[in-house]
């Protein structure tokens, strides 16, 4: 099936996409395949191929009728089948070429249009992981930007005022880390949902991603001043 010899270029496409480390494009790679088989269009696409040889093939050429009649004399009634069968010469040799290729750009379209959501969903957590990573490193640095004012503060050199405003940032950097946890939840649920995995079961396929330097799922906990 000539559509299909497209898909390692496709599958190459992705391994090489911008941003992306080798790690991730396999687990891109990975997540695609857990999708492929749960997606219903691609299902059907791909089922209407597979019965593609015997629908183009004589059997659709061959068509059938059966009926029944009632006849009967002196009162007994009994039944007449009749049973015909027609072979169509011109359908049994008309080219299926371009129906066949047909069923062949339809599966692959659908496999294509999985790729395409998988990948966005993937993309959309990469980029909320990302965003939690950069919230959680303004926490550490407005946690030591108010540790270093108290401590200046006991001394002499620093303000009351200046303390107060450290700590507001730092409790605004807390603030922000807690919305960028909850997008990165929440694109978690959407790439478990687009991939059609359970979230254990991401979880489960994103933790030597997650190990090799990510950012947890679950949300710190927030430190006093």
């Amino acid at each position: 099936m000539r559509a299909f010899v497209l898909l390692p270029l496709l599958s190459l496409a992705l391994a090489q996409a911008p941003g992306l480390t080798q790690a991730e494009a396999r687990l891109l790679e990975r997540l695609v395949e857990e999708a492929l088989p749960r997606d219903p269009g691609y299902l059907k696409a791909l089922a209407d191929l597979e019965a593609a040889p015997q629908a183009l093939g004589i059997l659709g050429a061959v068509s059938a009728q059966a009926g029944a009649a009632l006849a009967g004399e002196y009162g007994q009634v009994g039944l007449s089948y009749r049973l015909s069968l027609s072979l169509d010469l011109a359908e049994l040799f008309r080219d299926r070429g371009p129906a066949l290729r047909a069923l062949e750009a339809q599966a692959e379209a659908q496999r294509r249009e999985v790729r395409v959501r998988v990948a966005g969903a993937f993309f959309r957590w990469l980029a909320a992981r990302e965003a939690a990573r950069t919230a959680a490193d303004g926490v550490e640095a407005r946690e030591a930007e108010l540790k270093a004012l108290q401590a200046r503060a006991r001394v002499g050199a620093a303000t009351p005022a200046e303390v107060l405003a450290a700590a507001e940032r730092l409790s605004q950097a807390r603030l922000a880390l807690y919305r960028a946890n909850l997008d990165l939840a929440l694109a978690l649920e959407d790439l478990a949902r687009t991939a059609g995995l359970s979230l254990d079961a991401l979880r489960a396929l994103l933790r030597p991603l997650e190990e090799g330097g990510g950012t947890s799922v679950a949300p710190p906990r927030a430190k006093g001043p």
